[in-house]
């Protein structure tokens, strides 16, 4: 599914006026009635409260405060205090509702009479999309008296105070119960921290074709389940263990051979027909998963391969360092880069220019701060734009891991994972995610999809787990026995 910026949508709200006709009224009308059917059809009567601010938000609150009106619903809208001119659709909405009898109040009588808000719902009428910056002065004062009351908030679009295409927040913002979003999801509403504030989310196309919502190039997608089912690899009746790929797996320092045994058992329950793991000679489990098979270093020929994950339980060492070198000189077999791998790789200046497209790096942010030499903050603060930027420099797929982990192709369309949960924040996930990623790299996926596609099935082997067991306690050894479950 496409996800979009603030201006693709300007974009697309100006292509159905202009090529489809549509009236700017009408798509309010449209959004008002999708808010309609949403309040409508969980609160079958009551007092809504309706918060609007100086912009087309506010007409499609206006939209909305009539619409409830005339189903019986007693409404009152709260605008700002001082004079100001709403865009022409919106003032006329206002005037019609006006002419209803509908009663409108300041927003200073909300903090005069905190009651006000003793109402079935409130609904987010103040900011749209359009919004960058921090909320001050009155409205700030607005969004703090919503926040403060006890009745489900229903934001319009998006909750006020986030910004449409980083999902960023400085300073107060709605932290609302449920979002319904026009047209598509809107990217601020898919990152966090805006993800945190949005609730529910409910998508409705307004009435727009779906012909123009796929005329605009975007830059951003996620994928939901039929999607990721459709790019899963299909066993033939006539498959065998060796047309199913051959994934390596190497890592297994002393005290670390846990990693790549998660890992390549990842790899194996994702589909991958065989694995190996490549240890360091002399090195030896106490205990090896009896589905994995083991060769050291120097016996290694990588063209018997499909696919190479290096960097589970690694070590930076030289050991480490001679490996990856020899990963990054070949030519022909895709590989995954995690863990030590990437730490090595970032010491090492402009590794990128002998960089090869069928490169998967998957950094957590403190990974990622080391390989681009900024903060581990300044990762977190500038994820889209950053992993876009790196993706493209060097020309290869690059997976960020975190809260709604982000995928991006070498040329800079960016995935949003929607799947995951806390419980993923525990040691040897990461391993786990790795092999899934690697384990269908070996089936024959192209690295952006085995990336987006391992990634959202890693988060749902997580959500599984934690409806299970619960969050709090699962370990990366639960979402094995998971993974297997997204075929189905």
């Amino acid at each position: 599914m496409k996800v979009a910026t603030a201006q693709e949508m300007r974009t697309i709200d100006r292509m159905a006026m202009e090529d489809y006709c549509y009236p700017g009224l009408i798509l309010m009308e449209h959004a008002a009635l999708a808010l309609w059917r949403v309040i409508s059809s969980r609160f079958k009567s009551g007092m809504i409260a309706i918060v609007c601010g100086k912009g087309n938000n506010a007409g499609d609150g206006w939209a909305l405060a009539r619409l409830l009106n005339l189903s019986g619903y007693l409404v009152t809208v709260f605008q700002p205090d001082v004079e100001f001119n709403l865009p022409p659709d919106a003032r006329q909405n206002r005037e019609m509702a006006l002419k209803l009898g509908i009663r409108e109040l300041p927003w200073s009588a909300l903090r005069s009479n905190p009651s006000l808000l003793s109402v079935t719902a409130v609904v987010d009428a103040l900011l749209g999309t359009g919004f960058r910056g921090r909320v001050t002065g009155d409205l700030a004062a607005t969004i703090e008296m919503i926040n403060s009351c006890t009745a489900p908030v229903i934001a319009v679009d998006i909750p006020s105070g986030v910004e449409a295409d980083t999902g960023k927040i400085s300073g107060p913002v709605v932290k609302a119960d449920l979002t319904v979003t026009f047209g598509l999801p809107k990217v601020g509403l898919m990152v966090y921290p805006g993800r945190e504030f949005a609730g529910e989310i409910i998508i409705d196309s307004i009435g727009l074709p779906e012909s123009l919502l796929e005329r605009i190039p975007g830059s951003f997608y996620t994928l939901d389940a039929e999607q990721v089912r459709k790019l899963l690899p299909v066993r033939k009746p006539e498959s065998h263990k060796g047309s199913n790929g051959h994934l390596l797996v190497i890592g297994g320092w002393p005290g670390m051979t846990g990693a790549p045994a998660l890992a390549g058992l990842a790899g194996l329950r994702s589909g991958a027909g065989l694995v190996t793991l490549g240890l360091r000679e002399g090195m030896n489990f106490l205990e090896k998963p009896m589905e994995l098979m083991v060769k050291t270093w120097p016996e290694l020929k990588f063209e018997d391969y499909r696919a190479i994950l290096v960097g589970p339980g690694l070590s930076t060492n030289e050991d480490g360092r001679k490996i990856l070198k020899l990963i990054l000189s070949l030519q022909d077999i895709p590989c995954v880069l995690d863990a030590d791998a990437l730490n090595i790789l970032a010491t090492i200046d402009n590794w990128w220019e002998e960089s090869r497209g069928s490169l998967i790096l998957t950094p957590h942010p403190g990974e990622m701060a080391r390989l681009t030499g900024v903060s581990t903050s300044q990762v977190q603060e500038e994820r889209l734009a950053l992993v876009r930027e790196k993706s493209k420099l060097w020309n290869l797929t690059l997976v960020l891991k975190g809260a709604a982990t982000l995928v991006s192709s070498k040329g800079g369309t960016v995935y949003i994972n929607a799947t995951g949960n806390p419980g993923l924040a525990t040691a040897g996930t990461g391993d786990v995610l790795a092999g899934i990623i690697g384990g269908l790299l070996a089936q024959g996926l192209e690295p952006v999809q085995a990336a987006t596609v391992g990634v959202n099935i890693h988060g749902r082997a997580g959500d599984l787990a934690a409806k299970e067991i619960g969050p709090v306690g699962m370990v990366a050894g639960d979402l094995l026995p998971r993974i297997p479950s997204v075929w189905k």
